[in-house]
């Protein structure tokens, strides 16, 4: 696939949990369930799946946790132009640094499922910062963390000492940036699925989606 797209040298990374009741969404779960946040979990891979390698822009790897053995992961993969890898380290930050690490391309970008808003074109504008010599594209979350994370050069340091899950990733990220010498650029501000009062936003723009 690589030769047929429009940055072959890049790899686009989405991260997703396998949904398994009690082990995704926990947040939303504390609301509308397990079994309900499992399937929202396998709707939002799904649909960020669908996202990206329909008319793909660069390769697609699918890193999976706790493994790659579940068969959503594994129908996705028979589905789509994507690969699947697992996830390895002990928190979110070891895990992307590792996922990030072991992908041969010039420049790598990083995401996750819970952000219904992050589309091709956001994708498309964080790799043509990338293409252009920006060595850092983030793209900025309201919750205070972020929902895409591309580079140049994987450089270590963004990925310890953060706080993950708290209001205080974006900022701490940045600031391991500014301390590591590196050319930062910020795409929108966009909006993750991780609280259940996000949920009515999230049926929003999934009914629009349908109807389109």
């Amino acid at each position: 696939m690589a030769d047929r797209v429009p940055y072959p040298n890049a790899r686009l990374i989405i991260f997703s949990r396998a949904p398994q009741p009690g082990h995704c969404k926990t947040r939303i779960a504390a609301t509308i369930g397990d079994a309900a946040a499992a399937d929202l979990q396998a709707q939002l891979l799904t649909e960020k799946a669908a996202m990206a390698c329909t008319a793909p822009l660069c390769p697609i790897e699918l890193w999976c946790a706790p493994d790659c053995r579940h068969p959503l992961f594994q129908s996705l993969a028979a589905e789509y132009p994507l690969t699947l890898h697992q996830q390895a380290g002990a928190d979110l930050g070891e895990r992307m640094y590792h996922a990030m690490s072991a992908t041969p391309a010039e420049y790598t970008i990083i995401i996750g499922t819970d952000c219904p808003l992050l589309d091709r074109p956001y994708i498309k504008t964080a790799l043509q910062m990338l293409a252009e010599g920006s060595e850092m594209v983030i793209g900025p979350a309201e919750d205070g963390g972020y929902v895409l994370l591309g580079l140049r050069h994987i450089e270590p340091t963004l990925f310890r000492d953060v706080e993950w899950g708290t209001a205080r990733v974006l900022a701490q990220t940045l600031n391991a940036a500014d301390r590591a010498g590196l050319s930062v650029r910020q795409l929108a501000m966009l909006w993750d699925l991780d609280r259940p009062e996000d949920l009515s936003r999230y049926q929003v723009v999934h009914t629009a989606t349908v109807k389109q």
